[in-house]
């Protein structure tokens, strides 16, 4: 498994670490937090998919992200014990996840100096996605970030081999979410995708049929 941003720590630290986490498993739809549940652990994804969904002013729930193997979330738990999460997190298919509490972090960061460096990365890295999430929402066009979006999915959903189709299971409303796109917007960038015979529509999930010609629209 790549642990992404574990791969920094020298492996007897990496070992600790892993070695100090407990195996959760998530039911599809089960929900791994709630937003402003108190936050106490950090999670690896090692098996499925999640969403991490945040509540807007007027009430509704919007999904901004799709996390898998490989991803951590919940490292604002590592900052300082008592504080609350900041989205809700549910398995989108059944999952497997490493947590580690903050009193384990806090034991493993004061033996380790370079368990503590993880932290900053993680949330270095937290810094880097909302940057890039902000930057594309300022200056790329709404259709563009559809496309870029489901592309980036289908490196999510889809085989190793870009030649082979993808399914992504997710409905077009979440698809709309992640890119920060209007529903009509998204429906309307899809359905001209599958006119093209890119993608074919279905209940629940978009079956991208050409991964490459999807990719060179993106600009990827």
């Amino acid at each position: 498994m790549d642990w992404g941003l574990l791969a920094g720590l020298p492996e007897a630290e990496r070992r600790e670490v892993l070695g100090s986490t407990r195996r959760r498993r998530f039911a599809r739809a089960e929900v791994v937090f709630h937003e402003a549940d108190l936050a106490d652990t950090v999670h690896f994804v090692a098996e499925g998919r999640l969403a991490a969904r945040r509540s807007t002013a007027a009430g509704d729930t919007v999904t901004f992200s799709v996390l898998g193997p490989g991803d951590a979330f919940g490292e604002m738990a590592m900052l300082s014990p008592g504080s609350r999460r900041t989205s809700t997190v549910v398995a989108l298919e059944p999952a497997v996840t490493l947590s580690l509490a903050f009193g384990d972090f806090d034991r493993l960061s004061r033996a380790h100096p370079a368990v503590e460096r993880l932290l900053v990365d993680l949330l270095a890295e937290r810094v880097r996605r909302l940057s890039d999430h902000l930057m594309e929402a300022l200056h790329v066009p709404a259709d563009e970030r559809v496309v870029r979006r489901l592309s980036a999915l289908c490196e999510r959903y889809g085989p190793s081999d870009a030649a082979k189709p993808a399914v992504v299971p997710l409905t077009q409303s979440e698809i709309g979410e992640l890119a920060g796109a209007a529903r009509p917007t998204t429906n309307r960038v899809l359905r001209g995708l599958a006119e093209e015979g890119v993608v074919v529509l279905h209940r629940g999930s978009v079956e991208v049929l050409d991964r490459t010609a999807l990719a060179r629209r993106a600009g990827t």
